[in-house]
């Protein structure tokens, strides 16, 4: 009975065990399935939101307004709120714009969303206060080493915020970046960037600087098919040329932006001021230039905004003595508010005609008002600051450029080392995987013809010897030697036949022994060729040029070039001769 009941237990133990087993199982499946569909949900949403910016980049180019709608629908569904507290229709509040960079799932679509946005806005005219959103992009691309197309894109969107704040310095250092990043130069936003540099150079009254960013957008070949662009580069160029009294440079740019049929209007109104300003200052025609410039005036949409042009009437004015017509247009130049340097002129030059019409009262208050502007006009100059910015890129790129040029030349030399460790592995590989032969052979027996690649170096020596003593200058060399008279029967034809005749035995081991012992020079392997022809260092003197002394000279030299191998095989066998 205790027995059935133990069993009993063990049994209904067994079966809640298996229960809870399967519920683990079963919960543990639908978590799995619930985290899947979470993923694929989160992949879908990824997929969609990165087509639709993708989308959105497209759309940018041919159609900004519909590029902003697009993203407009993204933000919509990132931050699934309803009710904006819109500033305007269709506009969301700078908070909202950042709430919805902060839902993006990854910061590369974040950095996308941001500086596309930016641009967009730019394209639609929308006035930019904030340069926050564009930061976001820049600080997630940063300044990468190696060109990249995105990142120099939000750097160039964030010099467009700069030019809308009239913020030159950031501007020009937010363009020089983009500048550096262009994978492709022949690209419109590369062009617009030199153009804009350009621009903010002209404001900062950096003439040259200037006139070579003009000339480099002018120069490409972007430029070169987009009659617009173009139209834009050659007045900015003509003005740059002006302002540096290369009238004609200019004239040739401005009638240019004259013969493009794309060119603006505002700039064919605009080319009458500067056609006058050119007849006035280059050769002091005074009647072109006034009809040029009251054609200007006339045609101005903004009266207010035209004070340079009233400067410039009243200087023909008082070049033409007509002194009090020069008074009024001077006064009308004070009258706009727009342009603080054009009102400084005029306070300059009212001072000066209120002198030749006695108006000295007058003269002293236009000369102080004149002083007084000087201060905030160099202020406004501000190019030190810019100066600080070019050069700060300039050093920047020639660091690049020599660590680029170092590193390649590092590079180089690692490449050509491992080539030629290469090569000597296998070649010495090659040399160590021939068969060789026994290194002595049966006595009487001498080695073929077509035994010669088995043979060792020591063999190859031996059979050096043999062929040159089987040779009948050998036996005439013996003769001689016995008589005692070689050196009285030694001339230079003869010294010629024996070294012929030496070279001859010796040829099948030359190249060896030049390939192992490298540093042997010509005369060295002379003497080891007559070493391995059985010659004696008397005998080597007596049928060549050199002395005794010197030959002994050459053979400590050489002990101290050649391998171990190689001085057993030269200095080891006893003289023949």
């Amino acid at each position: 009975m205790f027995f059935w009941e133990k069993s009993s237990i063990f049994a209904d133990k067994r079966k809640q065990s298996e229960f809870v087993h399967r519920e683990m199982k079963r919960i543990a499946f639908q978590c799995l399935c619930l985290l899947l569909l979470a993923t694929l949900s989160s992949c879908r949403r990824d997929a969609g939101v990165h087509d639709a910016l993708a989308r959105a980049e497209a759309l940018m180019e041919t159609d900004p307004d519909a590029a902003r709608a697009l993203l407009a629908e993204i933000e919509d569904s990132i931050l699934k709120i309803e009710d904006y507290p819109a500033e305007e229709a269709g506009q969301k509040t700078g908070k909202n714009l950042q709430s919805s960079i902060f839902n993006f799932q990854s910061k590369s679509e974040a950095a996308l969303y941001a500086w596309l946005r930016t641009q967009v806005d730019y394209k639609c005219y929308v006035p930019l206060t904030s340069d926050s959103l564009a930061r976001i992009a820049t600080d997630y691309y940063g300044k990468p080493r190696h060109k990249d197309y995105h990142a120099a894109m939000a750097w160039y969107t964030l010099g467009c915020v700069y030019t809308e704040m009239q913020n030159d310095p950031k501007a020009v250092d937010a363009y020089l970046t983009a500048q550096e990043l262009f994978p492709d130069t022949v690209n419109r936003y590369y062009v617009i960037a030199l153009f804009n540099t350009g621009k903010h150079y002209l404001n900062r009254h950096m003439y040259a600087e200037a006139e070579s960013r003009f000339l480099a957008a002018k120069s490409n070949p972007y430029c070169q098919r987009d009659s617009l662009q173009m139209a834009y580069t050659d007045f900015n160029l003509g003005l740059s040329h002006m302002y540096q009294s290369r009238f004609r440079h200019a004239e040739e740019d401005f009638y240019a932006v004259l013969h493009n049929p794309y060119a603006p209007p505002l700039f064919r109104k605009d080319i009458d001021y500067q056609l006058a300003k050119l007849n006035f200052y280059e050769s002091k025609d005074c009647a072109t230039s006034l009809s040029y410039v009251n054609r200007f005036i006339a045609q101005a949409e903004n009266p207010k905004g035209i004070a340079s042009a009233w400067v410039l009437k009243g200087n023909i004015m008082a070049h033409s003595q007509q002194y009090d017509s020069a008074y009024a247009c001077y006064q009308n130049a004070l009258a706009c508010h727009t342009d603080i340097y054009a009102r400084n002129q005029a306070n300059k030059l009212l001072a000066h005609i209120s002198q030749l019409t006695q108006k000295n009262d007058s003269a002293e208050y236009y000369s102080e008002a004149y002083q007084s502007s000087l201060d905030s006009i160099y202020n406004s100059f501000g190019r030190e600051e810019i100066d600080s910015i070019r050069n700060t890129h300039r050093l920047e790129t020639l660091r690049l450029e020599k660590t680029s040029k170092t590193v390649r030349l590092l590079s180089f030399g690692i490449v050509a080392f491992l080539v030629a460790a290469l090569l000597l592995w296998a070649f010495r590989k090659r040399r160590h995987s021939l068969p060789s032969v026994p290194s002595s052979l049966p006595h009487g027996a001498a080695p073929s013809d077509g035994d010669e690649d088995s043979l060792t170096h020591q063999e190859r020596a031996a059979r050096c010897r043999e062929r040159f003593q089987q040779s009948a200058l050998f036996a005439t060399l013996v003769e001689d030697l016995r008589q005692g008279d070689l050196s009285a029967k030694m001339n230079q034809a003869r010294r010629a036949e024996i070294r012929k005749a030496v070279a001859d035995a010796t040829s099948d081991i030359r190249s060896e022994l030049m390939l192992d012992c490298p540093l042997l020079t010509r005369e060295d392997l002379e003497y080891c060729e007559y070493m391995l022809s059985g010659f004696s260092i008397k005998t080597m003197a007596e049928c060549t040029t050199y002395s005794e002394h010197a030959l002994e000279s050459r053979k400590s030299r050489i002990k101290n070039k050649v391998s171990p191998a190689w001085k057993e095989i030269l200095f080891s066998n006893d003289s023949s001769l």
